[in-house]
């Protein structure tokens, strides 16, 4: 965005005047919402990662402590739950690694006048 200066809250201020996405700096082909949606969309993808992320960050804390702490000998069933929940974390993060580089390639396909 080569709009004014002060990020976010300078372009909140220049809407609230009732300036056009031309008037800021936004290319004027597109609207306004069209550059705000793809912002959103950016976000979307970074907050949906780090959901992955986090849920397999989770599953292994839980495989750990099932195993280290409840488990008496390999064989038990503790164990054996401690040792899935390790798959089902490594699961879930390249889920979420491959959803996001489908979406990154979906992304590279939006017209770079609204991504600036």
């Amino acid at each position: 965005m080569s709009g004014e200066k002060g990020g976010t809250i300078g372009i909140v201020r220049s809407v609230r005047q009732g300036k056009t996405a031309g008037e800021i700096g936004f290319d004027s082909r597109y609207s306004l919402g069209d550059h705000i949606a793809f912002d959103q969309f950016v976000l979307a993808i970074e907050r949906n990662l780090l959901l992955h992320v986090t849920a397999a960050l989770n599953m292994t804390v839980v495989g750990l402590a099932m195993f280290r702490f409840f488990s008496r000998n390999p064989r038990d069933l503790y164990a054996v739950i401690g040792v899935l929940s390790f798959g089902v974390a490594s699961a879930v993060l390249s889920k979420g690694i491959r959803d996001n580089l489908r979406m990154r390639r979906i992304l590279s396909k939006i017209p770079p006048e609204i991504r600036d």
